[in-house]
């Protein structure tokens, strides 16, 4: 036995007799006080983690009335060690033991139980559970209790949010604890109805891996409940929405849940019921595509984020290369300029996703240009002379990895190669006209070529040379496209 003094008093715990398995965030065993045994669960926490924050767990729920919720008879860090505590009751079987030894509830059982943890969650008000489970759920005084209020909080201010998202269970984790937003009161909301699965159908809606498990709560739909009114049926996959303000209050949620029964409707009702169905279902499938979109969107535009920041590091590197060789460049946040002659390149900009047909899916792209006046050695030279480049950041059909490629243009209708090679954006017809197996006049002059990683130095070679023939005003339109090997040299 371990002796552990808290607030209220000594307790007794029997490390040797688990009252049930570990939870994600501790574990209860057998004890005993002054009145008799108790349950004690022990924390995975210590002081050090929990940086001596009060554990006001007890102080939150003590001055409330609560017939639905498991009382604490203590709590807090132990006088002895660096460990914290809780003193409950021992209780007579958690709804897990319940669904474990007898399978799926009828509905009348169910409810009953729904309607109790209702009750629970209406009393505590304003505190989130945030790991409601049917482990949680704990049959006492004979009826349906919460336990384990404002451990998941408690926990969360102490730890950090990758802590508290290694203990939390998955298959009860609503969609915004997943995406680490705050939890609020339609999180237990959702989690109820993850419990009326378990309850109904003997499992909660989704299983498999821990990343399965998070998938399908950000973007799947949840099964059919077996054998209920289509109204409850309806009503639960609102509890599951993936957007957390969509979902229905406990008000409405007790409401619906205590009008149900398990005697069948009249036919006229039953078909409404089941149209009534269909449209949650269909509602829900647009709200699972419309977040799984702006999932897609946000990653987006996280990764164009990244790619932008690394061609601004390419790119700054050049030109401190190109500054160091001469004390009299001039140099600035995008370009060079040495003389007549300047290297530069646009302000990088994210891009939306576009149904390409040159196959060629573009994050964020730029343009790069060197130019300057040309010594002219013939009339029909032109008297300056500029070389655009289009930069994309971009996976293409022959490599689909996402990098920086360099890629530039030229319409073979317009004749003169004083303009050419052009940049393209990547936003236009043109440039995905010129990149697909459409004939157009559209072609590419030079490209495409990775310039990021091991490609970097090739592309700060050829750039470098560009601008070394500008400031000798020997950079001249090339005299046929697509570009040779020699114009670089």
């Amino acid at each position: 036995m371990i002796e552990i003094r808290l607030s209220r008093g000594l307790w007794r715990l029997d490390d040797g007799r688990p009252l049930g398995p570990a939870g994600g965030f501790g574990e209860v065993f057998y004890g005993d006080g002054e009145d008799g045994p108790v349950a004690i669960k022990r924390l995975k926490i210590t002081a050090d983690a929990a940086a001596h924050r009060e554990m006001n767990i007890g102080q939150a729920l003590s001055s409330r009335r609560l017939d639905h919720v498991v009382p604490i008879f203590d709590h807090g860090q132990d006088a002895n060690s660096d460990r914290y505590y809780l003193v409950m009751p021992v209780c007579d079987f958690s709804l897990q033991d319940r669904i474990g030894k007898s399978g799926p509830l009828g509905w009348e059982q169910a409810k009953d139980v729904a309607l109790d943890i209702i009750s629970g969650l209406e009393e505590v008000g304003d505190i989130v559970h945030r790991d409601l489970k049917p482990a949680n759920i704990l049959y006492h005084d004979g009826r349906w209790k919460i336990a384990d209020f404002g451990i998941a909080k408690f926990v969360q201010d102490s730890t950090s949010i990758e802590t508290l998202r290694r203990s939390l269970t998955p298959t009860y984790a609503a969609p915004e604890q997943w995406r680490g937003e705050r939890p609020a009161g339609a999180t237990d909301v959702y989690a109820l109805g993850c419990i009326l699965h378990a309850m109904i159908n003997g499992r909660p809606p989704f299983l498999g891996t821990v990343d399965d498990v998070r998938e399908a709560h950000l973007k799947s739909e949840p099964p059919s409940l077996n054998g209920v009114d289509q109204r409850l049926e309806g009503f639960v996959r609102l509890m599951l929405r993936k957007n957390a303000e969509n979902r229905p209050s406990l008000e409405r949620c007790r409401k619906v849940i205590s009008e149900v029964s398990a005697r069948p409707l009249r036919a006229g009702s039953e078909g409404l019921a089941i149209a009534g169905a269909k449209v949650v279902q269909q509602q829900l499938a647009a709200e699972a595509a419309r977040r799984a979109e702006e999932d897609a969107r946000q990653t987006r535009q996280v990764a164009a984020d990244e790619a932008i920041s690394e061609l601004r590091g390419i790119m700054s590197r050049l030109f401190d290369e190109i500054a160091a060789a001469s004390e009299v460049v001039e140099r600035s946040d995008r370009g060079v300029k040495l003389g007549t002659a300047e290297l530069a390149y646009d302000q990088p900009t994210r891009l939306a996703e576009t149904d390409a047909q040159s196959g060629w899916d573009v994050l964020a792209a730029s343009k790069m240009r060197v130019g300057g006046r040309v010594d002219r050695q013939a009339y029909h030279q032109p008297e300056f002379y500029v070389f655009n480049a289009t930069l994309a950041y971009a996976k293409i059909p022959d490599d689909t990895s996402y990098r920086w490629r360099e890629v530039s243009f030229f319409n073979w209708r317009h004749g003169s190669m004083e303009n050419a090679p052009v940049a393209l954006n990547p936003s236009s017809q043109e440039f995905h006209l010129a990149l697909s197996n459409v004939v157009s006049g559209w072609q590419t002059a030079f490209g495409p070529a990775a310039i990021d990683g091991e490609d970097e130095e090739g592309f700060a070679e050829r750039w470098i040379k560009l601008f070394t023939k500008a400031v000798g005003g020997r950079l001249n339109p090339p005299s046929g496209l697509p570009l040779s090997p020699s114009y670089f040299k």
